[in-house]
């Protein structure tokens, strides 16, 4: 009854006394207002709870006059939707509800203290508990009244900006919605995100209320990706199981994506995904299925079967959410599984993709986005949209990846990333982690609108703060590109070849090693023998074309083709020559012409062994030293989190050495048996076994080790390290060269962001300047009045902290223009929506007033901030004009 018959009715009533009391500044007077639908008129007393005593007052109720409008009219809020027994200030209720976005929500304790402050005073109240269960359901239902009232304000705005967008008078939708306020009907929602929406040119109005930075303007960001979302689960956020659910209550801009989608998605991955696994798709993975089986196991984010909560316990595990590169929450999805599945993290996915433009890429973070990759390649379930997704680990979890993954899928090495962290979810986990205990013990229903109600609010706030966090990311992205130059400097190399150091440096890092195998010996002989047997035929065409092009009498045709393919043949002996020098280096038969009773050999065998043991131990050493250079790096900082990272690290680091040391070892028992072969002349002729490498001293790496000799080996890089690995200049370049092209990445997107500000701050004053011309309604004036306030103070306090001169000229000019047209036109039209010449002249002198002071003020900043670009520019200017006639 509350939302379908009570709630719609008392917004135009509550929107009345909004304008009636100047936004619950002064004292309401109800309108006296008789009886027209003549049936029986019932009295009732009524218990009012007020911030310092209390009251009893009267009513007479009946069909055409309930209750609840009259107490809402005089300033309080019923605790029952037809005959209440208590009523409480709206104002009290305000308090109550602005201290519960601070603080954890706790009806017990607030009721408790107000009657003890009352009692304190002399006013008494039957029972043993007799406010804490009427505050709360007035608490309750008051919060929905006032998201109605919103959501009947965005309405008509998104009428309104859907009318300029088809170039037609958005007053006839204005009405409408008006008139249904009038009457008490719902108003129109917008649709269910799980509707398809048609092919979008711009995200969806959905997308720009959400984050208008990053979906905000009407412009693009020039390279890169479009936008950057991550992904991550919070299990601290579980709801106990209870035997009943409570009434279904569901806030109007809710952020949780429907039950039924997250269920489809889950039947969806359920039937493509079979029960058994199979043979691991490779074709496109940018890392090795061993690399990223190493992932999953490292993580228990990627094992799905693993239990994080019992649901035995809580019928809601954990959250899952999507947040923006901004931190604010685009989707949440309530978990009920044990573990963190992926079909959670596809709806996500899915549900962004429906709201954004066909063109759109998105750069996804994500704690195990190597895995969740693999899974979209093995089985198609984002198909329509993995051509648009670049994948990312975030970089608080990057530590618990192999090094190999992490040169592929670190943010700070991936192109388009930017210095984004992809810890925007930890930072909103821990936003409302002091909700934790009340959301365990809470109703269904209630924990979810709790959630969308504390988003709002940190939505609001965040809002305000977009041009100090522009700012502090502007400053932070200038520092680490000089800290990057800084060390392309010092490395003497050029940045090209660094780049190109860094290229090779990955796809030495991402090969595929060499396997045991025992018959290693056997193919690698099989091998050899048709490379020779390559060459030879080669060598019989190249020889034939050869007598061709040198016979006089040749025939013409026979002469053009030999001419034609001579040059490829003898490329192709070429490189099948080298192939065949390298697999006789590897078997250490290179003065033999035939070695076909080798295939038979053990110690060919032993030998080709050795020598893939020794390639993975020198990748997998290499790796480690790459990961202890962070640890040796970051032990002089002092911050929290970097020594969590830290020791993190070095403790997968460690938990990565045994298997090392076992590689070694299987290494050194190959030489021991090599050895014994040669010593027993079982071993080919002229035969030179290997070195062991030194167990004691292995993760000592330095280019002088033996690990580097390959003697007895032949490796195919007998040139000894590459660059990248054996010069430490050049290390220090490639983390320079990486940091800088990031840090530019992320000065080229922050400047496209303060394009959007600029761009989304002039659509949403043009939109709020046709909404007030259209409305009729006085409440809904005021409302909207009180909005474009909003968003004028909004921008002034961007212009105020972000210190770019650019911006700053160009809004400081259109803040004025704003402020002026808004103070001269708009105050004035508060005239027609008053009844009364007192009343109407002391709300227009009150207004006239209100922003006076406010444009006088907003003035006297623009000016201060305007006289030292002013002085800089000119300062510049003649600086230049000196040099030029210097």
């Amino acid at each position: 009854m509350w939302t379908t018959e009570v709630i719609p009715k008392l917004v135009r009533p509550y929107l009345r006394l909004l304008h009636e009391t100047q936004n619950l500044q002064q004292e309401s007077v109800p309108a006296t207002s008789e009886c027209v639908c003549l049936g029986t008129v019932y009295s009732l007393s009524v218990l009012v709870v007020r911030f310092d005593y209390l009251e009893r007052i009267s009513l007479g109720f009946c069909t055409c006059r309930s209750a609840a409008v009259q107490l809402v009219e005089r300033g309080f809020f019923p605790c029952a939707p037809l005959q209440p027994s208590l009523a409480v200030d709206i104002r009290l209720l305000d308090f109550a509800t602005r201290l519960f976005l601070k603080i954890s929500p706790n009806n017990t304790a607030i009721s408790n203290t107000l009657t003890e402050f009352l009692e304190a005073r002399g006013y008494q109240m039957k029972g043993e508990d007799p406010l804490r269960r009427r505050f709360g359901n007035a608490l309750q239902w008051y919060n929905s009244l006032q998201h109605a009232t919103t959501q009947l304000v965005d309405s008509i705005l998104a009428a309104n900006r859907e009318s300029s967008d088809t170039n037609n008078g958005g007053s006839s939708d204005t009405e409408d919605m008006e008139e249904a306020a009038e009457k008490g009907e719902q108003f129109p929602k917008r649709p269910r995100f799980h509707e398809e929406p048609p092919a979008l040119l711009r995200p969806s109005e959905y997308l720009q209320s959400r984050c208008p930075i990053c979906f905000g303007g009407n412009s693009r960001i020039s390279e890169g990706l479009d936008s950057i979302v991550c992904i991550d689960a919070c299990f601290t956020q579980k709801h106990t199981k209870q035997r009943y659910r409570d009434p279904q209550r569901i806030h109007p801009n809710t952020v949780f994506i429907p039950e039924e989608d997250v269920e489809g998605w889950e039947n969806f991955v359920a039937e493509i995904r079979p029960s058994r696994p199979t043979k691991d798709f490779e074709d496109s993975l940018k890392v090795l299925a061993d690399v990223l089986d190493d992932c999953e196991k490292s993580f228990t984010t990627a094992d799905g079967t693993r239990e994080k909560a019992s649901t035995q316990f809580f019928d809601s595990t954990a959250l899952m959410g999507l947040l923006c590169h901004h931190d604010r929450v685009l989707w949440l999805v309530n978990m009920t599984s044990p573990g963190e599945r992926q079909h959670y993290a596809f709806s996500l996915i899915d549900m962004l993709f429906k709201h954004l433009p066909l063109t759109w890429r998105v750069g996804l973070l994500y704690d195990v986005a190597c895995t969740l990759e693999r899974s979209a390649l093995k089985w198609g379930f984002l198909d329509q949209y993995i051509d648009r997704i670049a994948f990312a680990i975030s970089v608080f979890h990057a530590y618990g990846h192999g090094w190999a993954c992490q040169c592929v899928y670190h943010p700070r090495k991936c192109k388009g990333f930017g210095l984004s962290d992809g810890e925007g979810c930890e930072r909103f986990w821990h936003s409302i982690s002091k909700l934790s205990a009340y959301l365990r013990v809470c109703g269904h229903h209630t924990r979810l609108y709790t959630l969308d109600s504390q988003i709002h609010q940190s939505d609001y706030e965040s809002l305000q703060g977009f041009g100090k966090w522009i700012t502090r990311k502007w400053r932070n992205a200038e520092a680490r590109r000089v800290e990057g130059d800084k060390d392309v400097s010092e490395s003497q190399e050029s940045p090209e070849f660094l780049r190109h150091q860094w290229e090779e440096q990955v796809a030495s890092q991402t090969k595929p090693l060499p396997r045991q195998s025992q018959t290693a010996g056997k193919k690698a002989v099989e091998e050899a023998m048709r490379l020779q047997k390559v060459r030879d035929s080669l060598v019989a065409r190249i020889s034939k074309f050869e007598d061709i092009i040198c016979d006089v009498d040749a025939d013409g045709v026979d002469y053009i083709d030999a001419e034609e393919h001579l040059p490829i043949l003898q490329k192709q002996l070429d490189t099948c020559q080298n192939k065949l020098s390298r697999a006789k280096r590897a078997l250490g038969v290179e003065d033999r012409a035939s070695f076909q009773h080798l295939t038979k050999s053990k110690y060919i065998n032993y030998r080709m062994n050795a020598r893939a043991l020794k390639m993975r131990l020198r990748t997998r050493l290499r790796a480690r030293k790459f990961e202890r250079n962070r640890i040796e790096r970051s032990a002089r900082r002092q911050q929290y989190n970097e020594r969590k990272i830290q020791d993190q690290t070095e403790d997968s680091v460690k938990r990565r050495d045994p298997g090392i040391q076992k590689l070694a070892r299987s290494y050194n028992k190959y030489v021991s048996d090599m050895q014994e072969f040669i010593r027993r002349r079982q071993a080919p002729r002229n035969a030179v076994p290997p070195l062991p490498i030194a167990v004691k001293g292995l993760f000592n790496l330095d280019v002088d080790d033996d690990i580097w000799e390959d003697v007895g080996l032949n490796d195919d890089d007998d040139e000894g390290p590459p660059p990248w690995l054996s010069s430490e200049k050049v290390r220090k370049g490639i983390k320079g060269i990486l940091l800088r092209d990031r840090s530019d990445e992320e000065l080229r997107r922050l400047r496209h962001e303060m394009r959007a500000m600029r761009e989304w701050m002039r659509e949403e004053w043009e939109l709020l300047l046709r909404a007030i011309d259209s409305v009729k309604f006085s409440g809904m004036y005021l409302h909207s009045t009180l909005v474009s306030i909003n968003v004028l103070f909004l921008q002034v306090t961007w212009i105020y902290i972000t210190n770019f001169s650019y911006t700053r000229i160009y809004c400081y000019d259109y803040v004025l223009h704003g402020a002026n047209h808004f103070l001269q036109f708009r105050s004035f039209q508060a005239e027609h929506y008053h009844h009364g010449g007192h009343q109407r002249r002391s709300w227009r002198g009150q207004l006239q007033g209100w922003y006076r002071r406010l444009w006088l003020k907003w003035r006297a900043i623009v000016a201060r901030k305007l006289e030292v670009i002013i002085y800089h520019q000119m300062k510049m200017r003649a600086s230049r004009m000196m040099r030029n006639l210097m």
